[in-house]
């Protein structure tokens, strides 16, 4: 049973519910406060920087309920070359409740594997501390002809919310806690969670550890947030590709644009009508972060780069913008450009500094869906392989220590909306201005953070005793969002 409410008007980005326009109002977008009906987690991994089977990291992962309501929210884990389906199951969420759990590596190190020992009611349901393992069904066979359980070690995962339920609800009385415990996990079945569900009402979050005990490493990553996705309370059993970014409605986006302004898209032609919405939400045209080399601690820097929406434009036969490549055995590569900044403002040309404007940027190109960037720093140590990818790209920056900018090529990275608006909320009153048909939004649907990790070698305290001397730390990325057009065109009067 679908039940259809109006969608209020969400004021997640300053201002946007004040101008009252009813396209805007009703977008999908990211929440910067965190909260929303779609979570979506940068990276998983179970791999390790030293070697197979050596020092491997577990990620372990929390999804919050902050209403009063209860939910059932699909939980969905995609490889990170292609984004294929390894894992998804349902789970239900009662008022005020936290579900956790620890991905791990699989049997003698081989795959990846979930387990927990929270009570929430799932469907399927889980034995309190018995690991279920992921599969590889979804891509064997597939362009990237790669079958093997290492595909599974790394990748990202999303969260949906399904609907919400009455408290009356046989649903909802079921899976409420009591002592820690659901009344009666085996009364919450797949048929009667259809038949009761109501519209979501957003106000989840949640984050995830990627933890490596045998290095000292723990790096936290926040879930981005989706508010606006839809209005539609829609059940799906375990084991069916839905909820996903094919079910926003209406399919509006909009996004914090490089001006500061909040420019909105709605799609009317074409097709991926909804995933292309949910891709202007999440636009970027760059990606900004620092970096750390340093040759005395043996320190290291990967960024993680994902691109959640990327698997509903790209096949084995062709690709549709923003993206630019086929999927083949190597990926489906975009092109972005890479400058680099010591912290005293040089540009990558070695020497000295230079001349505004700084020297053309290296280029190099993103070929996976969840891609980590590896920095080779001016050290003479080496590459240090944080995350230990297997989806890595090694990339030089000519300093120890700096920051630095990917750009995505703005000649293949960009939407074109049916009907192009820009809210300009920094202007009092505010200033609704209606783009030209054919403007463009540029960038990347784009998410993701950077570690840091420093090895100081054997420390002792003043009483000679040993301790922790491998630290890491973690900091997320700052963006350029789109920009409509170069400049924004306004339609004639």
């Amino acid at each position: 049973m679908n039940t259809f409410t109006k969608k209020s008007l969400h004021v997640a980005l300053a201002g946007l519910g004040t101008l009252g326009l009813a396209g805007a109002a009703n977008a999908v977008m990211v929440n910067p406060n965190g909260l929303g009906q779609v979570l979506i987690y940068p990276y998983y991994t179970v791999r390790s920087p030293a070697g197979a089977g050596v020092a491997t990291y577990n990620t372990l992962l929390s999804i919050v309920n902050t209403t009063a309501s209860t939910k059932s929210v699909k939980v969905r884990f995609r490889e990170g070359k292609a984004s294929a389906e390894v894992l998804d199951f349902n789970v239900f969420l009662s008022p005020q409740d936290v579900w956790t759990a620890a991905v791990e590596p699989g049997p003698a190190g081989a795959g990846a594997m979930i387990e927990t020992a929270d009570r929430s009611c799932t469907i399927p349901s889980f034995t309190p501390n018995v690991p279920v393992l992921f599969r590889t069904g979804a891509y064997e066979g597939d362009a990237v002809k790669d079958n093997s359980l290492d595909r599974l070690t790394e990748g990202y995962f999303e969260v949906f919310e399904m609907g919400t339920y009455a408290a009356n609800s046989v649903t909802a009385i079921n899976s409420t806690h009591a002592n820690g415990v659901p009344k009666n996990c085996g009364l919450v079945t797949d048929s009667t969670a259809a038949a009761e569900i109501l519209p979501p009402s957003g106000g989840l979050f949640g984050g995830a550890t990627l933890i490596n005990v045998l290095t000292g490493d723990a790096f936290t990553e926040d879930a981005t947030a989706l508010v606006q996705f839809t209005d539609v309370g829609s059940y799906s059993n375990t084991g069916v590709d839905t909820p996903n970014f094919t079910n926003a409605s209406p399919a509006i986006g909009a996004a914090v644009s490089e001006l500061g302004t909040i420019v909105a898209g709605t799609f009317t032609s074409g097709g991926n009508l909804p995933e292309r919405a949910v891709t202007l939400a999440l636009q970027k045209q760059t990606v900004v972060n620092e970096f750390v080399g340093e040759a005395a601690t043996l320190s290291g820097t990967d960024w993680v780069v994902t691109f959640p929406t990327k698997h509903h434009f790209v096949t084995s036969s062709g690709a549709t913008p923003p993206f630019s490549s086929p999927l083949s055995k190597s990926g489906s590569c975009d092109n972005v450009l890479l400058d680099t900044w010591d912290r005293e403002e040089t540009p990558v040309t070695p020497g000295g500094p230079d001349f505004s404007p700084s020297p053309a940027p290296s280029g190099f190109a993103l070929c996976w869906e969840a891609n980590v960037v590896s920095f080779k720093a001016l050290n003479g140590s080496g590459i240090v392989h944080v995350l230990g990818s297997a989806n890595s790209y090694q990339v030089g920056t000519g300093f120890n220590s700096g920051w630095a900018r990917l750009t995505f090529d703005p000649t293949t990275a960009y939407t074109v909306p049916d009907i192009a608006t820009e809210y300009n909320t920094l202007s009092i009153p505010p200033v609704v201005t209606p783009l030209a048909a054919g403007t463009s939004f540029l960038g990347l649907p784009t998410i993701g953070f950077a570690v840091q990790t420093f090895v100081n070698g054997t420390l002792s305290d003043s009483q000679g005793r040993f301790i922790q001397s491998s630290y890491g730390g973690n900091f997320g990325h700052r963006y350029t969002g789109p920009l409509a057009g170069t400049p924004l065109v306004p339609i004639a009067p």
